[in-house]
């Protein structure tokens, strides 16, 4: 059982490349009932300048690195509220990563969506990883 939470937690960790979902937690209930009512207006390209950018890559470098630092913790933990704790605590450092970089945890999610649906955003970001 101690195995199949663990694992399962790790695969909900893993899931979360963008974070978005970790990061659902820390916006609150009303901040999520906006993003909902804006959904509509979320799947037409958004604008982001290359400042913006750079500022999603610094913070997704961050994220990653926290994300695949749990990852290993949640590995090794052997007790259910211990890998709650090391979320939480990897959540929230997500959350002040992201923050640290100028961006909003809200920007940077919409950012992250936009990456994923737009070829030339995704090739902007892959320019600025390169250079």
């Amino acid at each position: 059982m101690r195995k199949l939470t663990m694992t399962a937690l790790m695969t909900a960790m893993l899931a979360s490349v963008t974070a978005t979902s970790a990061f659902a937690a820390q916006e609150g209930q009303a901040q999520q009932q906006q993003q909902q009512a804006a959904a509509p207006q979320q799947a037409q390209p958004i604008e982001v300048n290359d400042e913006q950018l750079e500022q999603f890559a610094e913070a997704q470098a961050s994220v990653n690195e926290i994300r695949v630092d749990a990852m290993t913790k949640l590995k090794n933990s052997e007790d259910p509220k211990e890998a709650q704790e090391i979320q939480q605590q990897a959540n929230q450092e997500m959350v002040d990563a992201v923050q640290d970089t100028g961006l909003s945890v809200e920007d940077y999610n919409l950012i992250a969506r936009a990456v994923q649906n737009d070829t030339s955003l995704q090739s902007r970001l892959q320019q600025m990883s390169e250079g």
